[in-house]
């Protein structure tokens, strides 16, 4: 069985990859020619990898004869690797068939970021591979053992149209139907037109054209709207066989018969790549450490609100956990089997935010992906949306963003008409929404609309019952990552830690018996291995002070305090002044008479 022959399912499969990980693929065939591909990959479909060559010691043609993974971290100085176009890394794994190697799947880094993400999680990603062969293999499978176009329409999950040369409908099988929200009879022995209004297909069966990967929109009788990637291939009548019609090895070659349209849903390859990426890992109950009256309240308005649709706003201190609630909202909720989208609205530059929310259509503005690109809200469609760092979304954007909390559509950037989507929005922020609303800096409307369910992370001072388990606990997660047998914490050490304000909260504590399991060379954790800023605040506070020192104290606890809620930039300082009910000349002077930092660590 040749990869070529399914091609178009091939390619379908580069393109998933390609959107959910952001590198390039490419999979290549066992005659070591690339089938599909995306990136500079594309324009290579039909080239020769290796000089075609299996029988050398280079990568591909090791995996060809071992049936071997492999994972290149650096590619340049790999001595088997062929490498002409500045690839970096890669992880690679084999597409067998019936115990044989009938193709390779590559995903490739060209830049140090996609190299970055790429090995951090190579362990995934490879799984992720051997998952996408295995689908390929099935795929490969299902098309050797049927025969005839009928049984081969019947097998295959995406819709398809078998259309005559005059636009006339021959065949179309069950998926088409369902896709397209008609029945079967309603569609075969009709024109293309008067089922698919879509001046480009007709132009595609009036010229014989091939297309793929090209995203389509179409909307029934009803109003329901599908979303999907379609490929359009020409069929040529054998001139050897009248009655069979064959593939890509002989395009350009007999009577040109009429077209193949096939097209997938979105959601379905939205699903598909998220089912084996982020929901590969399942977030359970038992993250959320604590046996607090806090920790008691928030798991058990989880239970209340989890199959909820409404919005759920949660508010608290950096490192709280605010994004490991929202997750097991998600997982314990109805939605729980579609995707969970997290967008980091501080991490995106302002720029780009509504492109990377709501997607853009091709020609957008320079740099836009041919065919556009869907947005978070398109990715999350019957999922779950955490929007973090919200008090960060530039005004511009927050109208928009209310008006899809409202009506559930938007338009892409570039784009005419609306999209429809059924979304869970769940917020968070470390900010004072109120403060941010006098400032004229977030509206008032968005907010009530996001603030539906409240819900209030508490910080680790409010909290101290659970700082037990949250050590022992951050000791075995560390401790069997890092290869350590670390049993417990020497007395003094306990005592130090338990004595700290942890002012990063649980995150900062992660951060510090990570720290400490590293510089301990014992099986328990001494005073001396902890953090600096955890010993000095235990020894700063077992001494008696002066009348001054305590003061000092005060004021750089409230300061630092009102800091890391407000931010650090030159607004948010007069913010927190104007909080303080200080001026800004007097909290520079102040933050600088203190030693208090004048950014964030």
């Amino acid at each position: 069985m040749k990869l070529s022959a399914i091609q178009n399912t091939v390619q379908a499969v580069a393109e998933a990859i390609s959107e959910a990980i952001g590198v390039e693929t490419e999979i290549v065939s066992d005659e070591q020619i690339i089938v599909a591909g995306t990136g500079r990959y594309r324009n290579r479909i039909g080239s020769i990898e290796e000089c075609g060559d299996s029988t050398t010691n280079e990568i591909y043609g090791m995996i060809f004869r071992t049936g071997t993974q492999y994972i290149i971290e650096d590619a340049p100085n790999h001595p088997d690797y062929w490498g002409a176009e500045g690839e970096l890394a890669e992880v690679c794994s084999p597409i067998e068939l019936d115990g044989k190697v009938i193709g390779i799947i590559g995903l490739v880094a060209f830049n140090e970021e996609q190299k970055a993400s790429l090995l951090a999680k190579k362990e995934n990603l490879l799984n992720f591979c051997n998952r996408m062969a295995e689908l390929i293999a099935t795929k490969a499978k299902e098309i050797a053992i049927t025969n005839g176009m009928r049984t081969i329409l019947s097998a295959i999950s995406e819709g398809v149209f078998y259309v005559s040369k005059n636009g006339t409908i021959l065949e179309c099988n069950k998926k088409a139907a369902e896709l397209l929200h008609r029945r079967r009879d309603e569609i075969v022995g009709r024109n293309i037109e008067l089922v698919w209004e879509d001046s480009f297909v007709l132009e595609a069966v009036k010229e014989g054209l091939q297309c793929k990967g090209i995203e389509k929109r179409y909307v029934d009788r009803s109003g329901h709207e599908l979303h999907c990637l379609m490929d359009i291939s020409p069929i040529y009548l054998s001139e050897t066989e009248e009655s069979g019609l064959v593939g890509d090895e002989v395009l350009g070659k007999g009577e040109f018969s009429g077209i193949v349209i096939s097209f997938k849903d979105m959601a379905d390859i939205k699903k598909l790549v998220y089912d084996m990426t982020d929901n590969s890992m399942p977030n359970r109950y038992g993250d959320i450490v604590g046996n607090s009256k806090w920790i008691r309240d928030i798991k058990a308005q989880i239970n209340r609100i989890a199959d909820s649709k409404s919005s759920v706003l949660i508010t608290g201190e950096s490192g709280t956990g605010k994004g490991l609630v929202a997750k097991t909202i998600h997982e314990y909720g109805n939605r729980r089997e579609n995707p969970f989208v997290l967008v980091n609205c501080a991490a995106i530059p302002d720029t780009l935010v509504e492109s990377e929310l709501f997607g853009y259509e091709e020609g957008a503005f320079t740099g836009a992906k041919k065919n556009g690109k869907p947005g978070k809200f398109e990715l999350a469609d019957g999922g779950t949306i955490f929007l973090d760092e919200i008090g960060d979304l530039p005004l511009s954007l927050q109208g928009k963003l209310l008006q899809v909390l409202q009506s559930g559509r938007f338009t892409r950037v570039g784009g005419t008409s609306e999209i429809s989507v059924d979304v869970r929005v769940i917020a968070a922020t470390n900010r004072s929404f109120e403060q941010m609303i006098r400032d004229k800096e977030f509206r008032e409307d968005l907010y009530f609309r996001l603030n539906v369910i409240p819900l209030k992370m508490p910080s680790l001072r409010d909290r101290r019952e659970d700082l037990p388990l949250l050590l022992n606990n951050a000791l075995k997660k560390y401790g069997s990552m890092l290869e350590k047998r670390v049993q417990g914490f020497s007395d003094d050490a306990m005592a130090a830690l338990m004595s700290y304000d942890w002012p990063g909260n649980v995150r900062e504590l992660e951060n510090a018996i990570e720290y400490a399991i590293n510089m301990e060379d014992k099986d328990i954790i001494s005073k001396e291995s902890l953090p600096e800023r955890v010993k000095n605040m235990e020894a700063f506070s077992s001494r008696e002070m002066t009348l001054a020192e305590k003061r000092n104290a005060f004021e750089r606890n409230i300061i630092e305090q009102c800091l890391r809620h407000e931010g650090y930039s030159v607004e948010a300082k007069k913010r927190a002044a104007k909080k303080l009910g200080i001026g800004e000349a007097t909290l520079y002077r102040k933050m600088k008479a203190l030693g208090i930092e004048t950014k964030e660590k």
